[in-house]
């Protein structure tokens, strides 16, 4: 039974979490510790032992992603040094061993949202003429509805901006990668220069799809070793990552659209092929994501059934976007979610037992086939 798992000390890994923005809330309001005091006790109790800190811009920091960035990112190192006690920055195997077996959460950096990569300053020399770049972006703006120019209509534009974005791309990776990057969403909601996501936001008239400087990105993170995700981008984008990159590929926090027909969740076509490749699907706790009308825990497992009959257990893994500690979090409030915090994990796997998985598929399910992809 999960109960029994749970005792034995099964442990979970989430594929995506939004701590590093509580992490810099609260230090910006002068705490220290955040994650050994507020969290590491509460993911502990509830068997989670790794995770994924995704760097998340939210929509009013947008037009200025890159300061944003840095902020989430100095808060997040600047505690996990002072938590160093109880979690590690992991990017392998090996560190991710190293970490659990000395008691510590194990923390692999990613980012959701590359719009700062556009925006990265660049050491400008005095012209007096205006960036090319930016020229171009605003282009795209006032025109992108209209499909008549921006930077996927104008073959000059591309052009033109297409080396300041390359730079722009060495130079904001090179920093990422330095301090530990392992992971990257491509947008969050938007359309930016490299790919449109299903929620409309922030130059809502691009053309969807991957863009020919979004390849580019996804090749590159490919080559660094950061782990592509899905989560996030719409159909025609799935469709240019796949087609741009031949290796591993996941969807850290989206659930099945054949039992909840929403943009966020995935086609069973794109969730055979990240199967096919070697990837996990991670189950998203959002009440809109599982089903608007019945988000309960048996519903959140109808999802894991339903991607297991089409690409097998080996590739579902747990993803849950937790909100709750957020400050003014209004994204869990619904009577019937049965996921709503860290602490509704072991009812989790509970559930699981119940509906017949086996102990060890949970333990595949909770941790093992993430950590596999994050670790290859």
């Amino acid at each position: 039974m999960a109960g029994d798992i749970v005792n034995r000390g099964l442990r979970v890994f989430d594929l995506h979490s939004d701590l590093a923005a509580d992490i810099a809330f609260r230090r910006a309001c002068g705490e220290r510790r955040v994650f050994a005091r507020r969290h590491h006790p509460r993911l502990r109790q509830s068997g989670v032992q790794a995770l994924i800190a995704a760097l998340w811009v939210e929509p009013e920091y947008r037009a200025n992603s890159v300061g944003r960035l840095l902020q989430l990112l100095g808060s997040l190192l600047a505690d996990v040094r002072e938590s160093a006690d109880c979690v590690a920055l992991v990017r392998d195997r090996t560190s991710m061993d190293k970490g659990l077996s000395e008691g510590k959460t194990a923390l692999f950096l990613g980012v959701e949202g590359m719009t700062f990569v556009e925006q990265w300053p660049l050491l400008e020399v005095a012209t007096g003429r205006p960036d090319p770049l930016e020229t171009a972006i605003a282009a795209d703006a006032h025109h992108g509805a209209g499909g008549d120019g921006g930077l996927q209509d104008s073959g000059c534009a591309v052009t033109v901006v297409d080396e300041r974005l390359d730079e722009r791309l060495r130079q904001s990776l090179d920093l990422l990668c330095a301090v530990g990057l392992r992971h990257a969403i491509l947008v969050w909601g938007e359309s930016n220069a490299i790919a449109s996501g299903p929620g409309g936001l922030f130059r809502p008239g691009m053309r969807q799809g991957l863009t020919a400087f979004g390849r580019r990105v996804v090749q590159t993170l490919t080559a660094r070793g950061a782990v592509v995700d899905l989560s996030h981008l719409d159909d025609a984008s799935i469709d240019g990552v796949l087609d741009a990159v031949d290796g591993t590929v996941i969807a850290s926090h989206s659930n099945a659209r054949a039992l909840c027909d929403v943009p966020r969740n995935l086609e069973d076509r794109h969730i055979r092929e990240i199967g096919r490749r070697g990837g996990v699907i991670g189950l998203n706790s959002y009440p809109n994501f599982i089903d608007p009308g019945m988000p309960t825990l048996d519903r959140l497992v109808d999802h894991a059934v339903h991607i297991a009959s089409l690409v097998g257990v080996e590739h579902v893994a747990l993803g849950f976007d937790f909100t709750d500690y957020l400050p003014g979090d209004t994204f869990r409030v619904h009577p019937g979610a049965g996921l709503r915090r860290v602490e509704d994990v072991p009812r989790l796997m509970e559930t699981f037992a119940k509906r017949g998985f086996s102990d060890g598929e949970i333990r595949q399910i909770a941790f093992d086939n993430a950590a596999r992809v994050m670790t290859g």
